[in-house]
């Protein structure tokens, strides 16, 4: 399979858009705000603002700084500061943010941490993985 990375924004204060009817494969990155209407398949990495609008759908690993969710992803969550779901929002996957707010109606299926800024894991290094001789 072919994967692609596409890679939008560099600080001009303007949002990209991906329009409801737009279908976007492979890696998603941006270095600003995102306004997601369409359809995402692949991870999505956002340096700034995400929005999910109502009749979006990402089947992806989502990274952000702060996100607003109105429609539907599937996959992992991780906001690094607030996250907004909105009353409309279907989330399949593991949720982590410092701060939330849910409305009621939201579907939140899989493992929610609220309270704690969002950690990556660092690489194990070689030395990890190798089993230790035993004397």
């Amino acid at each position: 399979m072919n994967e692609q990375r596409a890679s939008f924004g560099g600080g001009s204060g303007a949002a990209t858009l991906i329009a409801h009817g737009v279908r976007v494969e492979g890696d998603f990155s941006s270095q600003g705000d995102v306004s997601i209407e369409g359809e995402v398949h692949g991870a999505v990495k956002i340096t700034g603002r995400l929005s999910v609008g109502s009749q979006a759908m990402l089947k992806a690993d989502v990274t952000a700084d702060q996100a607003t969710v109105a429609g539907t992803i599937e996959g992992n969550l991780t906001v690094a500061n607030h996250l907004d779901i909105t009353a409309t929002a279907k989330i399949t996957g593991d949720v982590v943010c410092e701060t939330a707010t849910v409305e009621s109606g939201a579907v939140l299926n899989g493992k929610v941490m609220i309270g704690a800024k969002p950690v990556s894991k660092p690489p194990k290094s070689n030395a990890e993985s190798k089993p230790t001789p035993q004397a």
